[in-house]
């Protein structure tokens, strides 16, 4: 299978060691993985695409959505897994335009906002890294059990 993990970071972060750490566990089974994101700090094997998925102006997000839908293509991605809000926002439309798998990780709380909690841009299947992030979907974001499928894994340590 080929993964393209999506992330918006400008510095390290928690989702970034993760991500990083699944691509290897993903590599080590045999997938193809792709990080695109807008810096990497830790080393990985996988292939790493700059891309500036932070900036929330809507023009370098149809800028975004364009050129990712075109890789998927292009590298015939099977999956995106997205780690942030603004990433999964641009791999919800990306997804669906391109007909492919999407998964999305959120690691930390979200603060509600009039879009987020008409929309959920997590898409149907969503992994959350501890227990009170299911409640907080559920109950703060309005993502209804038979709008999405949450499943609890705890980030692993090395």
């Amino acid at each position: 299978m080929k993964i393209l993990h999506l992330l918006s970071q400008t510095h390290l972060t928690g989702p970034e060691v993760y991500a990083v750490a699944l691509c290897r566990e993903q590599m080590t089974a045999g997938h193809k993985c792709l990080i695109v994101s807008d810096t990497l700090t830790v080393s990985s094997d996988a292939e790493y695409i700059s891309m500036s998925i932070h900036d929330r102006s809507m023009m370098n997000r149809l800028r975004n959505i364009i050129k990712l839908w075109r890789l998927c293509r292009e590298r015939e991605i099977d999956l995106i897994h997205a780690h942030s809000r603004a990433a999964s926002w641009i791999a919800n439309i990306v997804c669906r335009c391109a007909r492919i798998g999407y998964v999305s990780t959120v690691h930390g709380r979200q603060s509600k906002r009039a879009m987020r909690s008409r929309f959920n841009i997590y898409g149907q299947d969503i992994i959350v890294v501890c227990d009170s992030l299911v409640s907080h979907l559920r109950d703060g974001m309005g993502i209804r059990k038979s709008d999405a499928d949450i499943q609890v894994i705890r980030n692993g340590i090395d």
